[in-house]
């Protein structure tokens, strides 16, 4: 009876050891004596985690002793040539195909044993493949000016079969199994159906704006937040690049707006939260933009800053709440933070509150800048064109050399200027208007509104020429 159990228990670890494995025989004709590469898809990046050995005849296996994630993985040649596969719960099954750098070819000559999800992928891909071929061939014959019009017309019949035969296809995909991750990757590439110009919605007549807003806000409808497979797909990442990039208006507001209404929706599932979180942040931190660090702000104070952000380590959060303080006080929109203790080289005080123009341009500069030398004449110009229209300057020298500056305002002609320093830093000026660097340009309104920051010259005369109405 002891044996008997013995080997009783040692068939059942066996069995959930083997259930927690991944084997994976693949076959590359044309490849040999060569490594071949098992990657998954994360964003816009690959990562590998598998290396199989192909034999003389192309022969390797992947596998493993812990289970793969779920998701779409890529077999990649030494050429780069890569085809794609499933991994699902199922991941013992055997792939063979023709070494080719078309990933077509190799789809189309693929054979696959003993997974039913990758069958399915491959037949799908196939149907793509030749359907994606046949809609360039209608659209070219379209769009041919030579064709009688009747031509034109059966091509465009054609175009929106064929678009029918892909949709009919990919419907009865979903039907057959609606839990399959090709299901939900074909439902995460489709739009949104959006109602009909001259329609009534909710008592409203549809028109191109209504379209739009209800386009935005439904463009994610498709997607299972549920369903962490899909982050590792190109499928959402694709979707969120095209969304902040052509869809979401790039004003600051309009991408906030945007944003919390997607990670409302991503919250159902912490990896989609972290994954969507990271992406905006980002995106917006890097941006270059104008006014996109209002972004940045907004995403740090109310996900990362407040605890939501639980991945992340206190490091991080030290050096984000660092660097978004230095950001917060000088906003697109907000009041310019108060410069009371600036004082002239005559050691007067002259706040930057005292000035009285409809502009004024404020900047933070210092004789041994590079860049200084050669901007400032031309700031000299710019007031000189807009001065008697309402422009002003107030030129804030960052250092404590009062001799050098003063020669520097005389040589480069700034004297007309609202020349300023701060030799005792009671201002704290480099934080509340984040001057890491020179020359740094604010342009202000009359009610000390932040109009416009870190601009180039260009820029600045134009925003002063068309606000100011000059001809």
């Amino acid at each position: 009876m002891v044996k008997k159990f013995n080997i009783l228990a040692v068939s059942v670890l066996l069995s959930f050891t083997l259930l927690g494995q991944y084997t994976i025989p693949v076959s590359i004709n044309g490849l040999r004596d060569c490594d071949v590469y098992l990657a998954y898809y994360f964003g816009d990046k690959n990562y590998v985690v598998d290396t199989a050995s192909l034999d003389k005849n192309g022969r390797g296996v992947f596998s493993g002793t812990k289970t793969l994630d779920e998701g779409i993985y890529l077999v990649v040649l030494p050429s780069r040539a890569y085809f794609d596969i499933i991994i699902d719960q199922n991941q013992q099954f055997s792939v063979e195909t023709d070494t080719s750098s078309d990933i077509r070819t190799m789809v189309e000559r693929m054979k696959i044993k003993g997974s039913t999800a990758n069958q399915q992928f491959r037949d799908y891909q196939k149907f793509m493949f030749e359907k994606t071929k046949e809609a360039h061939l209608q659209k070219v014959l379209s769009l041919d000016n030579s064709a009688v019009e009747r031509k034109q017309k059966n091509a465009l019949d054609e175009l929106e079969k064929i678009n029918r035969q892909i949709k009919e296809y990919q419907d009865k995909i979903v039907l057959d199994n609606p839990q399959s991750l090709l299901s939900k990757v074909i439902k995460a590439f489709d739009d949104p159906i959006v109602p009909e110009l001259g329609q009534q919605v909710g008592g409203k007549v549809v028109d191109s704006l209504f379209q739009y807003v209800y386009y935005k806000d439904h463009y994610f409808d498709n997607v299972d937040f549920n369903d962490p497979r899909l982050l590792k797909s190109p499928i959402y990442h694709t979707r969120l690049v095209r969304y902040f990039d052509q869809v979401v208006s790039p004003i600051a507001d309009s991408v906030i707006a945007a944003s919390q209404n997607l990670l409302s929706k991503a919250a159902l599932n912490q990896s989609f939260l972290q994954y969507t979180l990271q992406f905006i942040f980002n995106k917006y931190s890097q941006s270059k933009i104008m006014g996109h660090d209002k972004v940045t702000v907004f995403i740090a104070d109310k996900y990362y800053l407040n605890g939501n952000a639980t991945w992340v380590d206190d490091s991080f959060l030290k050096k984000l709440k660092e660097r978004v303080d230095k950001m917060r006080p000088n906003l697109i929109g907000a009041d310019a933070p108060r410069l009371d203790k600036a004082q002239t080289p005559d050691g007067v005080f002259y706040p930057l509150h005292d000035m009285k123009s409809k502009l004024i341009a404020l900047i933070f500069w210092e004789p041994g800048c590079g860049h200084c030398k050669k901007e400032m004449p031309q700031l000299v110009e710019i007031f000189h064109r807009y001065h008697q229209h309402g422009f002003h300057v107030y030129a804030f020298y960052t250092q404590n050399n009062v001799e050098e500056w003063k020669s520097s305002i005389e040589k480069l002609s700034m004297e007309p200027f609202v020349n300023v320093y701060d030799p005792f830093y009671f201002t704290q000026f480099r934080d509340t208007y984040d001057v890491y660097s020179t020359p740094t340009l604010y342009l202000l309104d009359e009610n000390y509104k932040i109009v416009a920051k870190r601009i180039t010259l260009e820029i600045l005369e134009s925003i002063v020429k068309e606000t100011l109405n000059v001809k």
